[in-house]
């Protein structure tokens, strides 16, 4: 709606959207799927209409679905890029190697790529190794 047309996949992180593409890939199945929905969404009538969730059958079958267009590797330049974004600080707690002796940041997906998140610049952030270890491929969106 910020936009006044469909959104394209990049452009779906802060501050247009509260979640980043692959979450709503993750939660309808595919990002195509995502915008039918959205379309559906707008054309009801009524004030407080919500957005349909998959049943059971549906969630099961889009945990099969899943198929990666990265691979789970970052690559150096990616790596380096998403570090300079995020200014070499954690985005969980705002720790830094430049501020603080011993401090050792990662480079996470937001969406774990075993549940679908892909290695794409929208989906990886910066975490210091407190922060970001031990969380494993949870994730709440």
């Amino acid at each position: 709606m910020k936009l006044g047309r469909q959104p394209k996949y990049r452009e779906m992180k802060k501050p247009l959207s509260k979640f980043v593409a692959g979450a709503y890939e993750y939660h309808f199945g595919s990002w195509t799927k995502a915008l039918k929905e959205f379309v559906k969404y707008i054309n009801k009538d009524g004030p407080n209409t919500e957005l349909p969730k998959p049943n059971k059958k549906e969630k099961q079958n889009i945990k099969k679905e899943i198929k990666h267009k990265t691979t789970r590797d970052i690559s150096d330049r990616l790596r380096f890029r998403i570090l300079m974004r995020d200014g070499f600080t954690c985005s969980k707690c705002g720790r830094s190697p430049m501020k603080e002796k011993g401090v050792e940041l990662h480079v996470d997906h937001i969406i774990p790529w075993s549940k679908g998140g892909e290695t794409i610049l929208e989906n990886l952030e910066t975490k210091c190794q407190k922060c970001n270890l031990g969380k494993g491929n949870a994730f709440s969106v």
